[in-house]
């Protein structure tokens, strides 16, 4: 592979001076439009390294990173739905369970009632603000 490379930077090389050896016999005005094409050229050339090297990055964020994303992020939000549902559940459930206990504290009822299993179905069955 290394080997490959130094071939084409030979070849190269030689190309330049096979180019630069026909360009002596070239006017003057012809050399000077063909050394600002040359200098055009190899500024876009390295431009054009920087941008290549930068689609690699484009492409892996662009088709690799962002599908991935969006599925994270769903998943994320699907969970924070979830788990927010399961307490904003439970919230609700200890709140009316709050309200039965200090309904059932403050009255002055006999243990007896708390043991009849009528009175637990009744708690069951029976919400604070309809009246029995």
């Amino acid at each position: 592979m290394n080997n490959h490379l130094h071939d084409e930077q030979q070849l190269g090389h030689r190309i330049g001076q096979v180019l630069n050896r026909a360009a002596n016999h070239l006017d003057l005005g012809t050399q000077v439009k063909l050394q600002a094409a040359r200098r055009y050229a190899l500024t876009h050339q390295k431009t054009a390294v920087v941008g290549l090297s930068m689609a690699g990055v484009g492409y892996f964020a662009s088709e690799v990173l962002l599908p991935k994303a969006r599925t994270v992020i769903a998943l994320v939000m699907l969970a924070i739905g979830v788990v927010g549902t399961y307490y904003w559940n439970n919230f609700q459930q200890a709140a009316e369970n709050e309200e039965i206990d200090s309904a059932l504290l403050s009255d002055e009822l006999p243990i007896n009632a708390y043991l009849d299993h009528g009175f637990s179905a009744w708690l069951e069955h029976s919400s604070p603000s309809s009246p029995e």
